[in-house]
């Protein structure tokens, strides 16, 4: 992230450390590997830390900063803390900092960055555009937008999104908020992009020339850097367009559950048409990813496009990957691009932001004026997390794996989840970062132990594949729990689960380990039907759900 830009912090300041505390008694889940199942502890005491209460204008709120050094709530971290932040903390935490952000909503649709209890003179000597939005009494209310970047917007529709699937609650999304219903303010959030954001001629939405998905500019040398003015050059970024792909579909999905099928089918008609012309215009066949940007309105500082289009950007191609834009073939070769990159730039992990990056100079704000810098190639946790969690979704789960621990391992040495790594490994920036925290969590939630937990069903998707494991999640918000067992015995050719939640159990995916195939399934004793399916490497069977507890053996034989 660190688009926070307290530059003060993250340039003239040696990085900062997690307290040392005694190890938490409780783990959730174990899988056999000491790093990645050490990182739970270090999930918890990363958003304890950085967790926020204060009272707001129109709501207590209740959130977590991004991390040490950062005071402020920002959406587009938040928005990705649910996939942990659920498992942890009770429903306000999902939902009212979003309220009070939508309340502070401007008339066009534009949503701030952050938000932050505390004068503005706090905030303005690094965030020279920032504004008092409540002082009155007891309450002061300061926020700032970087307009730099185009992913408040989106951001916000994806924790309105995120927010609903946890609770499972469809009346929150026609909650007014100062008039207006929550999914009413989400859909007029992604029509401020399109209306006031947009490149008629690309038909995509346009931001600030960052370095993919950071919010400095190569416009300016000082702060004037996060924000766009007449002399800022502007992209369609691959970051920004696949978030708002993105939205446009996470809004038919709750227009849809709220019974209104006309503007469902609108935005959903949006969200496909928008993933067509990403395809169109950022895939490079010859490379085999898709380009990080494409110019709408240059200047002397813009690099040639072959310099730029030779820079594999992980965030953009991230986060295409998980919106579904490329096909499994166009997936298969991103995937393939980022783990020959790491090998040829000699990275620990697969969070190269950047690989190659700019060259020194190109960008004249002092975070990104050299190379392997910040946001100009540094090692984000935070996207290495969520690339993880792509590979486990495109069907690469034994790959995925062995970056989750690589990641978890150098977490571990760091004593912390860092916002982010030098190219030899050294960490900088908050030591107890939230967003990398919330991504490695979802990474080993959903990827590796597949839980997906929404609207009152459990789907298991287990890609534990040789390992034997266990996990035992239980949401707050909800009283919902899910938990299971699950074992390989090599010798007996045989996989054994044992799952149990107060949800309805959907559907139980397993993929398969080596080259063994199924013989059978039993459930209870009994033999029962069930499916196949292939995506990527990864060969799965399907079992429907049913009562729970259920104890499932799958029987295998070579193939």
């Amino acid at each position: 992230m660190s688009r926070r830009l307290l530059l003060a912090l993250a340039l003239a300041l040696p990085a900062a450390g997690a307290r040392a505390q005694a190890p938490l008694p409780d783990r959730t889940y174990a899988m056999g590997d000491p790093a990645i199942d050490g990182l739970q502890e270090v999930f918890r005491r990363t958003l304890e830390s950085n967790r926020k209460e204060f009272q707001g204008r129109f709501t207590r709120v209740q959130g977590f900063r991004a991390g040490s050094g950062y005071p402020q709530l920002w959406v587009r971290d938040s928005s990705g803390l649910a996939p942990l932040s659920r498992y942890l903390y009770p429903r306000g935490y999902l939902t009212s900092w979003l309220e009070e952000m939508l309340a502070h909503q401007d008339e066009s649709g534009s949503v701030y960055d952050w938000i932050a209890s505390g004068e503005l003179h706090l905030f303005n000597q690094w965030a020279p555009q920032a504004r008092e939005l409540v002082n009155a009494g007891a309450i002061a209310i300061s926020a700032d937008k970087n307009t730099s970047e185009a992913d408040q917007e989106t951001s916000a529709v994806d924790a309105a999104w995120r927010a609903w699937q946890a609770t499972g609650d469809d009346n929150w999304l026609k909650k007014p908020i100062r008039g207006t219903s929550v999914v009413e303010r989400c859909a007029a959030a992604v029509r401020f992009l399109t209306r006031t954001r947009y490149d008629a001629r690309l038909g995509l939405v346009t931001s600030a020339y960052t370095a993919d998905w950071g919010d400095v500019s190569l416009a300016h040398a000082d702060q004037r850097a996060i924000y766009v003015d007449d002399t800022t050059p502007l992209v369609a970024g691959l970051y920004t367009n696949s978030l708002t792909a993105r939205a446009m579909g996470q809004l038919a999905d709750m227009y849809g559950a709220i019974g209104n099928t006309t503007r469902a089918a609108e935005w959903r008609a949006q969200g496909n048409l928008m993933r067509r012309k990403i395809d169109r215009h950022f895939w490079q066949a010859q490379a085999g990813y898709y380009r990080m940007n494409v110019v709408v309105r240059g200047g002397p500082r813009v690099p040639p496009a072959v310099d730029v289009d030779r820079i594999f950007a992980l965030g953009g191609n991230t986060m295409a990957l998980l919106a579904g834009i490329p096909s499994d073939a166009q997936a298969a070769r991103i995937l393939d691009t980022a783990e020959a990159r790491r090998r040829r730039y000699q990275l620990a992990t697969v969070s190269g932001v950047l690989l190659p990056p700019f060259a020194d100079g190109v960008f004249p704000h002092p975070a990104l004026t050299r190379a392997w810098q910040y946001q100009n190639g540094g090692q984000w946790d935070w996207f290495g997390g969520r690339f993880v969690l792509a590979e486990y979704e495109r069907g690469y789960s034994r790959r995925a794996t062995e970056h989750l621990a690589q990641i978890a391992r150098r977490t571990r040495d760091s004593k912390g989840a860092y916002e982010w790594h030098t190219r030899s490994g050294e960490a900088k920036g908050s030591g107890r970062y939230s967003a990398t925290a919330a991504a490695l969590a979802e990474a080993v939630y959903t990827g590796l132990f597949g839980v997906k937990l929404g609207h009152g069903v459990a789907d298991l998707d287990i890609r534990l594949l040789d390992r034997t494991g266990r996990i035992d999640l239980t949401q707050p918000a909800t009283g919902t729990r899910v938990a299971y067992r699950y074992a390989f015995d090599p010798r007996a050719r045989r996989i054994t689960l044992d799952a149990e939640t107060n949800a309805r159990l959907g559907r139980v995916r397993l993929v398969v380990p080596g080259t063994l195939r199924v013989r059978e399934v039993r459930r209870g004793g009994r033999v029962v039907r069930f499916s196949s399916e292939t995506r990527g490497e990864d060969r799965a069977i399907v079992v429907p759900g049913g009562a729970s507890p259920v104890r499932l053996e799958v029987r295998l034989s070579p193939r």
